[in-house]
């Protein structure tokens, strides 16, 4: 199995396809790269493209500490180093929305083009206290909760496997460990304290931010900061969608991203 390695922490990826600009894929918080099935084969016929599970997610590492947005950045740089791949469409949906960004400040040589889905920065600033503390105090019934928030409710009645999916995942523990939630939620550069408000003006490339209009997890006022601030940068707010485009209805999120990749080409 494919793994990059940096600093010594294993970086599991996947490559599939070949030719055209290559894409990468960066998954929301406590899932894997399995979330991108329904995109890796279409665009395999035409790119080469590649997964990624984050640190502290599916087959890579899992250490004890070191999960801010920058350690994953890096980790991205890692696998392009190591998948022979030296520029893409970085496409990222909640924290790989906020990898996809850090990476694109850090190495804007490598990227090509953003599409952020349903992301945000400083997000414990929405965040009432007592949510977040409740959240450390049980993570299980108040990630539950909050779930409950992440997708549309059409999602909910015409494909109930799309929210069973997203609890499964955080629910396993070899997928996703409580520590990493723990040292994650605590990192001052972690997926909820992150904040690049004063930076996003520094990204520069093609960046398309998609968010889904029933997502209470990032909603709809989140990413359009981050479309107002990035410049250039377009804004697609989705009817019956919530956190998951690329799960709740993959051939509208195939076609938003094939349309996407013809605009840069142009």
């Amino acid at each position: 199995m494919p793994y990059a390695d940096n600093k010594g922490v294993k970086v599991y990826y996947e490559t599939w396809g070949g030719g055209g600009v290559p894409i990468v894929f960066l998954h929301p918080w406590s899932t894997n790269g399995y979330i991108w099935y329904f995109q890796l084969f279409h665009f395999a016929r035409t790119n080469t493209c590649l997964t990624v599970d984050h640190r502290g997610h599916g087959r890579s590492d899992k250490p004890a500490s070191g999960y801010s947005i920058q350690e994953h950045a890096s980790d991205v740089a890692a696998v392009m180093d190591a998948a022979k791949i030296d520029k893409a469409v970085v496409v990222g949906n909640s924290i790989g929305g906020m990898i996809a960004m850090q990476f694109c400040l850090a190495r804007p040589e490598r990227v090509v083009g953003l599409v952020i889905q349903s992301s945000g920065t400083a997000l414990a600033e929405g965040l009432p206290k007592e949510v977040m503390d409740a959240m450390i105090r049980d993570r299980d019934a108040t990630f539950n909760q909050l779930l409950e928030g992440t997708v549309s409710a059409r999602t909910k009645r015409e494909r109930p496997e799309i929210l069973d999916l997203a609890r499964a995942s955080f629910m396993l523990e070899s997928n996703w460990p409580r520590h990493v939630f723990d040292s994650a939620i605590k990192d001052p550069n972690g997926v909820f304290n992150w904040n690049i408000k004063h930076r996003l003006k520094d990204i520069k490339r093609p960046t398309l931010v998609l968010a889904g209009e029933e997502d209470q997890a990032t909603p709809v006022a989140a990413n359009k900061f981050l479309a107002d601030n990035i410049p250039g940068a377009k804004l697609n707010v989705l009817k019956d969608i919530g956190h998951f485009y690329q799960l709740e209805q993959p051939a509208a999120f195939n076609a938003t991203l094939d349309e996407f990749l013809k605009s840069i080409a142009r």
